[in-house]
């Protein structure tokens, strides 16, 4: 029985996705996210091939209608719909410039998950547009988001290039599922060759070095080092001479043994 909008409205996820059937291969497919996608099987050649037309509301249940019946009369003419859309795919990445495609990202994703995008707003416009933003998204290689990326490095701002490439990384990770690309040219620069991480150290401050002092008694009758409590400890870092730095004690007590 073919659905209705008001039907498709009071569908809910469950624990497995599920189907609901609008007749002539034409299906609502819904996932335990919520998310719902129009699904359309049909037969080529004695084998069930599926296309997969977008996701509702988005694509209403008129466009989705209207697609299933388009690709019925390509069936029935002979022709593979499944390939022609990949075919559709590969004329639309050739089309697609990295600005526009970046606009585009810039709205779906980033602007829905930042509050603020204003330093990502300013590395698309001072940094990747004028680089290659009117190449197209099929043609940037790995070498030109390198140079890119290695050229901010080697001016000194190695943090900023770091994120740049992540910027460029997640980009063109959107680009592969929409299926504008195969391949992320940003997976050829790791950040390890950008910034190196930097060791962060901790001083104590001096209540809490003493603390540490009175909690050290020595080593056991084994050789193993010994501790109490220091809550039953009355007696101050000061009043046991003690006047090494945080961290001292434990190397000279190690290198004694």
């Amino acid at each position: 029985m073919p659905l209705t909008d008001a039907q498709i409205k009071r569908l809910k996820p469950c624990a497995d996705r599920y189907a609901v059937s609008d007749g002539r291969g034409l299906a609502l497919e819904v996932m335990p996210t919520g998310v719902a996608s129009w699904r359309y099987r049909y037969q080529f050649k004695g084998k069930t091939e599926k296309l997969s037309f977008g996701q509702y509301p988005l694509l209403s249940l008129k466009e989705a209608r209207t697609r299933r019946d388009e690709c019925a009369m390509a069936v029935f003419r002979g022709e593979f719909p499944a390939r022609q859309k990949q075919l559709e795919k590969v004329a639309l990445a050739s089309a697609s410039t990295v600005r526009d495609f970046c606009e585009r990202y810039f709205a779906e994703v980033i602007q829905k998950d930042r509050k603020d995008a204003t330093q990502l707003r300013r590395d698309l416009e001072k940094e990747i547009y004028p680089a290659f933003g009117s190449m197209s998204m099929r043609d940037v290689t790995a070498q030109d988001v390198q140079r890119l990326v290695f050229r901010k490095r080697d001016n000194g701002f190695e943090a900023a290039a770091a994120q740049l490439r992540n910027l460029l990384k997640r980009v063109f990770d959107y680009a592969v599922v929409c299926g504008l690309v195969t391949i992320n040219p940003a997976h050829a620069t790791p950040t390890r060759f950008i910034t190196r991480a930097r060791p962060r150290t901790r001083a104590l401050s001096p209540t809490r070095s003493g603390a540490t002092c009175r909690g050290f008694t020595g080593r056991t009758s084994a050789g193993n080092l010994s501790w109490r409590s220091t809550s039953s400890s009355s007696r101050s870092c000061a009043s046991r001479n003690c006047s090494m730095p945080a961290g001292s004690i434990f190397n000279s007590t190690l290198a004694s043994g």
